[in-house]
């Protein structure tokens, strides 16, 4: 099987996938994408995957790609119960997942309220919740470097249709849920159950990497290395990612 499929359903936007090799819950790798991007950011990375015999799941989520828009703001929330419905879609029960940005944080709320559903999982570049005040007045999220501007323009030319596709109301909607301290996310991070890699893009990046350490801490199975080259990680140092990225899916 290799393609993008439609998946349709009766109430919230349908959403498309691409799907190569057959697919097995024991070996599948689900890819999530960042804001603005789709499942062709994860070409080099589902090249690699498909060597080693894993099969691939590209997710575009909603407001991106070939998916629907829906009739409600975004919530983060939907995000996760979206990669819910694909895998129950595909008929698997767990996955190995990776996730970039708003994807990797998609995952991990999945990993949360439904654990059973992630085996291992890598975050790229994850942003988390506030903990309190003084994290959202940092404002992290949103305060992006000149330098991730310069080489998202660069993507951008090499491959425009990612963002001409993406519904740019979610930025200004799912941003706001970084906006108020959630204490009790944190709080839930006990209940991830797969060993989980964290990966930073080191200070060129907008996410400190002391937050992606905290983070790493705080799960009950969390890893933690950092590849300096800022936000896009997989894009900007695509060799290093695989191999950070696929050592850990293959290693148990």
């Amino acid at each position: 099987m290799f393609g993008v499929r439609i998946l349709t359903r009766t109430t919230g936007p349908d959403l498309a996938v691409r799907v190569s090799g057959d697919l097995d819950s024991r070996r599948a790798v689900l890819l999530v994408h960042g804001m603005a991007g789709d499942h062709s950011t994860w070409r080099s990375t589902a090249r690699r995957l498909r060597a080693v015999s894993r099969p691939v799941i590209s997710v575009d989520l909603r407001g991106h790609g070939r998916s629907g828009r829906g009739d409600r703001p975004y919530r983060l929330d939907d995000l996760r119960d979206d990669l819910d419905f694909v895998l129950d879609e595909l008929g698997l029960d767990t996955v190995d997942a990776v996730g970039h940005s708003l994807g990797a944080h998609s995952l991990l709320r999945l990993a949360m309220t439904r654990p059973e559903r992630v085996s291992r999982l890598v975050l790229e570049e994850v942003p988390p919740m506030p903990r309190d005040q003084a994290d959202v007045d940092e404002q992290i999220t949103v305060s992006a470097r000149f330098g991730e501007h310069v080489r998202g323009l660069v993507s951008l030319v090499q491959n425009p249709y990612p963002v001409l596709r993406f519904d740019r109301r979610m930025a200004e909607t799912v941003a706001s849920e970084f906006e108020v301290s959630a204490p009790q996310w944190w709080a839930k991070l006990e209940r991830v159950t797969a060993p989980t890699l964290v990966i930073s893009g080191g200070p060129q990046s907008f996410l400190p990497p002391r937050h992606l350490a905290t983070l790493a801490e705080a799960l009950p199975d969390g890893r933690f290395v950092r590849i300096d080259t800022g936000h896009s990680v997989h894009r900007d140092k695509s060799r290093e990612f695989i191999d950070a990225a696929v050592g850990f899916l293959d290693d148990r």
